[in-house]
């Protein structure tokens, strides 16, 4: 390293002076190219990219780049560029790239003096203006892409370091993505690392060296212990592992499936004829879908509503009434505003029964969280949307499952649900009441007071909601939504009535009511807490309500008080081509604690019920090509269930006698020569059943090889672990598992509750 020196008396000239400068600066250089960049041609450090506003991204202070063993800084103030100008047309996307470009410049401009006569004394001089510093200066500049819907990233010149692409749509910055190929990494941020890693050895290493001793200690005692079908066993262990903690694909040598979804299997495969659902079963020989439908629209004995829900027949009965007004409140007080709602709809019940139905052992696995329950029972093979969001935490899904022989019953546990839902967004003031449901019951309608009424107009819309932990109405969370014509509101005491479809609501929970109106109407008020289990309340911003201790709204809750407590409802027949061997219900019904709803199907002439098949005397061993259908309604005359016709379904099906199966490609972390894939068989009969085991492997999976050895193994609840084993000749790293089963009869099959592939390099 050099340094410039200067003695006493010298004269000094003006490479003196820039040596000064220049020998400092080749000391930074020799630095930065030894110890920062190394061979990276340029690197740099902060200059972060920011979306600052709807087409602006600003490039943060202080910006660094390291490019050809030279040290170039940026200035002092942050760079903020607008991309409007750049916004592709509507429809396609654009991608940018931010990039920094290495300058050298004089920068610095002062007046200096310069000596223009030096034969006088004092010399005579000039003052004139120049560069006082030389700058390795950054700048920062952009490189557009092409437009497309698809875009790709621009190709961007050596000379320039990327450090962020940002993609455009036609309205704003869509993306912000900050390029950390040739970021540097501080020295602190490494000293973290470093400090984690040397935590982790001191941890490790004591564990590994034990580890060493007792392998040795274990080959030098008797190797057999190992054997083969103890690395198999381990190896299979290790697999059911692997998916319950969702292991991706390729980073295992072994793998399991429970058949709970169809991530794994190929569904697509031309030769794939199978049903994947709580297991490998048989596909549908034939199906129909049958929208449930009334025997008889006229039946007495119940009633329909304008949205189909069915209950037994009741009459409308007050079950909270507050009617005394004290005062009034002008809903025109809050202010308008626009709120956004969201209305749940019934949770869904399935009901499925039969011999395609046998029990399997993996619907264990629907607990552990790995699966959506909600999507994969009651949304397969169901054309409504389902909304995702919905997807609940593994911690607590509300959906009570329950699995009997040839019986499997699916309900959820919560009345109403978000998985289907209805949004809506209205503009205007905002009012209403909360209250406790003393009792459960089916609310018909909510009896409304109004003070007075505008003669201007303004529809009042009037919805249902359930409450957030702190009482407030929860807008996002609504069951029940009606309109009344400004010409059909009254005036106190005469009631406004806002019918609503028939909604349960459960005993000692809360709820609320709140209207939505452009008009200028006063709701008749009560005073001094006459009603102590709700609260009157004001939206002020279409989010947060104002509660208030002392007031009330004048309203009545409508409830339906029935005519018996048992009903029986006859509905449509079921027929199905060939016969019918399975029935799958899914229904959209509400059944209260207490209440119970009852499907019966008549095959000759008698009735049975769906539960009786638990016993294994299926009424469906002759395949009936047709079936009477009925319900039987069980309740209180307070308390009765109720079901959506309209939004229910019955499945009825007959299984094909065989199938194929076809997985997804199996991916090892490296070549493997041999192959090990364990089925789990059950209601398995070696006399009236047949299954077999091929792999596919080659260009396009197109070359099928069987098992070089097959065996059974009992296991104690009486399936069978059936494994096929593949010694090849040339290494693969993946492949699919084609399983062709067969039955001699629709009435007598089995399913393949579990798979698992092991392999070995």
């Amino acid at each position: 390293m050099k340094i410039a020196r200067f003695t006493a008396n010298q004269n000094a000239t003006l490479s003196d002076f820039e040596n000064l400068a220049e020998f400092p600066r080749d000391a930074m250089d020799t630095l930065i190219s030894a110890a920062v960049s190394g061979a990276l041609d340029a690197c740099y450090s902060g200059a972060t990219v920011a979306k600052t506003a709807t087409t602006q991204v600003t490039v943060e202070t202080p910006v660094i780049l390291f490019k050809d063993g030279k040290l170039f800084t940026g200035g002092d103030n942050a760079t903020v560029l607008n991309l409007l100008a750049h916004m592709p047309t509507s429809g396609n996307r654009r991608i940018v790239a931010i990039l920094l470009q290495a300058q050298t410049a004089n920068d610095g401009t002062e007046p200096r003096d310069f000596v223009v006569n030096g034969s006088v004394y004092p010399p005579q001089v000039d003052p004139q203006p120049t560069a006082t510093v030389e700058w390795r200066k950054v700048n920062v500049a952009i490189q557009l892409g092409d437009q497309a819907p698809s875009p790709s990233k621009p190709v961007v010149d050596s000379a320039n370091t990327v450090i962020a692409w940002v993609t455009l749509s036609s309205t704003e910055i869509v993306l912000v993505e900050q390029s950390t190929d040739n970021r540097i990494t501080t020295m602190r941020s490494l000293d973290s690392r470093v400090q984690v890693l040397e935590g982790w050895m001191d941890e490790t290493q004591p564990v590994v060296e034990g580890l060493k001793t007792d392998v040795s200690k274990l080959v030098a005692s008797n190797a057999d212990k190992l054997s083969r079908q103890m690395q198999i066993y381990l190896l299979e262990q290790l697999a059911r592992v692997a998916e319950m903690t969702g292991m991706p694909e390729g980073k295992s040598y072994s793998k399991s499936d429970y058949f709970l979804d169809e991530t794994d299997s190929d569904l697509e495969h031309l030769q794939s004829v199978t049903k994947v659902e709580e297991g490998i079963r048989f596909a549908d020989d034939n199906s129909a879908q049958i929208t449930l439908g009334l025997l008889t629209p006229s039946d007495t004995s119940i009633q329909v509503s304008t949205g189909g829900m069915v209950l037994p027949r009741y009459t409308e009965n007050n079950l909270i009434t507050i009617t005394s007004k004290s005062t009034e409140h002008a809903l025109a007080n809050g202010g308008s505003q626009t709120i956004e709602y969201t209305l749940k709809t019934i949770s869904k019940t399935r009901i499925r029964y039969g011999d395609p139905f046998l029990v399997c052992t993996n619907a264990a696995w629907w607990g552990t969280g790995r699966y959506d329950q909600t999507k994969g029972i009651f949304y397969k093979n169901d054309g409504t949307t389902y909304n995702v969001e919905f997807a609940q935490d593994s911690g607590g899904p509300a959906h009570y499952i329950m699995r009997l022989r040839q019986i499997f019953y699916d309900t959820y546990e919560e009345p109403y649900w978000a998985a289907t839902i209805v949004q809506a967004s209205y503009t205007g003031q905002v009012a209403g009441n909360t209250f406790m449901m003393p009792r459960s019951g089916w609310v018909t309608g909510v009896n409304l007071y109004f003070s007075r009424v505008d003669a201007g107009g303004g529809d009042v819309r009037m919805a249902l909601c359930e409450l957030f932990e702190n009482g407030a109405p929860n807008y996002a969370s609504c069951l029940a939504v009606t309109t009344v014509a400004a010409a059909d509101l009254k005036i106190h005491p005469i009631a406004t009535k806002f019918a609503i479809e028939p909604i349960f609501l459960e005993g000692g929970k809360r709820y609320g009511w709140f209207v939505i109106t452009s008009g200028n109407h006063w709701l008749a008020v009560a005073e001094n807490n006459k009603y102590a289990q709700g609260s009157f309340f004001v939206s002020t911003d279409g989010l947060w309500s104002q509660g208030s201790i002392s007031l009330d709204a004048c309203f009545e809750i409508l409830v339906a008080e029935f005519s018996a407590p048992r009903v029986t409802v006859n509905l449509t027949a079921w027929n199905l081509s060939g016969g019918i061997c399975g029935i799958d219900l899914l229904t959209k019904q509400v059944v209260p604690d207490g209440c119970e709803i009852s499907y019966e199907i008549q095959v000759g002439s008698v009735w049975h019920t769906i539960e009786a098949v638990a016993s294994g005397a299926s009424p469906l061993f002759n395949l009936p090509a047709n079936i009477n259908a009925r319900m039987v309604l069980l309740g209180t005359t307070e308390l009765m269930p109720g079901i959506n016709l309209g939004q229910s379904n019955v499945t009825v099906s007959r299984p094909r006698t065989n199938g194929v199966h076809i997985t997804k490609e199996r991916v090892a972390p490296g070549p493997v020569t041999e192959i090990i894939e364990i089925l789990v068989l059950e209601h398995y009969d070696e006399v009236n059943h047949d299954l077999a085991c091929s792999i596919l492997t080659g260009s396009g999976y197109g070359t099928e090889t069987a098992a070089t050895a097959v065996t059974d193994e009992v296991q104690a609840d009486g399936s069978i672990r059936r494994v096929f084993t593949w010694t090849l000749g040339t290494a693969v790293t993946s492949w699919k598992r084609k399983t062709t089963y067969s039955t001699t009869s629709p009435l007598a099959i089995f399913l393949v509750s579990a798979a698992t592939s092991v392999s070995y390099p």
